[in-house]
C-alpha cells in the first residue's frame, strides 16, 4: 500500500521530470492505492447485493404490512364484539329503567286520582250540605215567611 512519504516522493521526482504538470497527474492518482478504484465488476457486485437488500426490504415491508393487517382485523372485530355487547347491556339497562319508569308513573297516577276522587267526594259533600241548608232555609223562610 502506498503512504503519504511515498507519494510525496512520487511528486518530487515527477516535477523534476515533468514540471507542473505533474501535479495534475498527482491529483488523478487515488490515495489510498489502485485498491481505491471503484471497478464496473465492483458496480456491479454492488448493484447486485442492493437489489438483493431491496428484494428483502420489500418482503419483510409486506409480512409487517400482512401482519399489522391482521391484528387491526382482530381488534377490529373484538371491538364490534364488545360495543355489541356494550350496546346489548345498554339496552337491557334502558328496558328496566323505562319498565319501572312506568310502574312508578302508575303509582303516581293512581295515587293522584285517589286524592282528586277524594277531593271531589269532600266538596260533592259540602255542596250537598250547603244546598241542603239553603232548602231548609228556603222552606224556613215560606213557612215563617
Amino acid at each position: 500500500m502506498v503512504n503519504d512519504r511515498d507519494r510525496l516522493k512520487l511528486a518530487h521526482r515527477l516535477q523534476e521530470l515533468m514540471g507542473e504538470e505533474a501535479t495534475v497527474l498527482m491529483e488523478h492518482l487515488p490515495y489510498g492505492g489502485i485498491a481505491g478504484i471503484v471497478s464496473k465488476d465492483d458496480l456491479a457486485l454492488f448493484q447486485v447485493a442492493m437489489h438483493t437488500d431491496m428484494a428483502e426490504l420489500r418482503s419483510d415491508v409486506r409480512s409487517e404490512m400482512t401482519e399489522l393487517r391482521s391484528d387491526l382485523r382482530s381488534e377490529m372485530a373484538e371491538l364490534r364484539s364488545d360495543l355489541r355487547s356494550e350496546m346489548a347491556e345498554l339496552r337491557s339497562d334502558l328496558q328496566s329503567e323505562m319498565t319501572e319508569l312506568r310502574s312508578d308513573l302508575r303509582l303516581e297516577m293512581a295515587e293522584f286520582r285517589a286524592e282528586i276522587y277524594k277531593a271531589l267526594n269532600s266538596q260533592t259533600l259540602k255542596i250537598l250540605t250547603v244546598m241542603t241548608a239553603l232548602n231548609g232555609l228556603m222552606f224556613a223562610g215560606l213557612k215563617w215567611g
